[in-house]
């Protein structure tokens, strides 16, 4: 009987982890540290860089327990098998939770600097007009996602205090912000179906398959255009390695956009968008 109980209860707490989405916020949390390394070419073992990172992690995990409170609706159509709609957690559960989080993670940055601070209640602000009106205004979806996937990187660059290597990642950021666009408007084309019967606006449903392939498409080679940046204007420590990675993840865009599926091309853009941030990482580092 006590084995039940004990199995029950790492159970759920298994399910709050996949409520967060744990492995996003893992990436959030190594995010904060390479906007650190481009900023400074090297990574301290500061505290407050650590603070900083935890503080992303939790606020990240609670938007996406927020924004599944509001999906839960189309979720039962396009990802049933999610903590919410399966039934395996409430909707008050994850609602609690998620402003928990965002709430620790705001008063975290606040022991950093003030700068962290204002991003962190910005990005909080982001999250919750995303989780309400994310499929109810077209682009508000793509445009919310894509600025918080770059904007983890400006949160680590904020926490050094530094404004040297800035230039670097401001390209991260601009490579970043354009790439999870694509991708975004790729998974649009992927929950097309689920969308129309939600009622949602998305740009498939409003501008067709076709055009919001090349949409994506220009999105993905205006990408790949900005990444030749740091070589041409000479901003790394280690450009041949940068240049290896860099052209590997390019690739693998190029590949993703002009011939697959939606949902094979967007486990692919993932995986170049990991290359990228490899290729970022050791060119910067000293």
């Amino acid at each position: 009987m006590k084995r039940a109980s004990k199995h029950s209860k790492i159970s759920k707490i298994l399910v709050y982890f996949e409520l967060l989405r744990t492995r996003n916020c893992v990436i959030t949390f190594l995010g904060v540290y390479l906007g650190v390394a481009v900023v400074l070419g090297t990574i301290p073992g500061d505290a407050a860089i650590f603070i900083a990172a935890s503080a992303a992690f939790l606020i990240t995990g609670g938007g996406n327990a927020l924004n599944d409170y509001f999906d839960c609706g189309i979720d039962k159509i396009n990802k049933p098998h999610r903590p919410l709609p399966s039934g395996r957690i409430t909707k008050n559960d994850a609602s609690m939770l998620g402003m928990a989080l965002i709430l620790i993670g705001i008063w975290m940055a606040n022991s950093v600097n003030q700068y962290c601070l204002y991003l962190a209640i910005l990005n909080s602000i982001m999250l919750v007009v995303y989780a309400v009106y994310s499929k109810k205004l077209l682009l508000v979806s793509n445009l919310c996602v894509s600025y918080m996937v770059a904007s983890v990187f400006l949160f680590g660059g904020l926490a050094t205090g530094s404004i040297a290597g800035m230039d670097l990642l401001v390209i991260l950021i601009a490579c970043s912000f354009l790439m999870t666009l694509s991708r975004e408007v790729v998974k649009d084309i992927e929950d097309i179906e689920g969308d129309k019967r939600r009622y949602a606006v998305t740009l498939p449903i409003n501008l067709g398959v076709e055009k919001s392939r090349n949409i994506a498409i220009s999105f993905a080679l205006a990408a790949v255009a900005l990444s030749a940046l740091p070589l041409i204007l000479n901003l790394l420590k280690n450009p041949v390695d940068y240049a290896v990675f860099i052209a590997a993840a390019d690739i693998m865009f190029a590949y993703t956009v002009f011939s697959l599926e939606p949902k094979d091309a967007q486990r692919i853009m993932v995986l170049g968008m990991v290359i990228a941030i490899i290729a970022f990482f050791v060119g910067a580092l000293a």
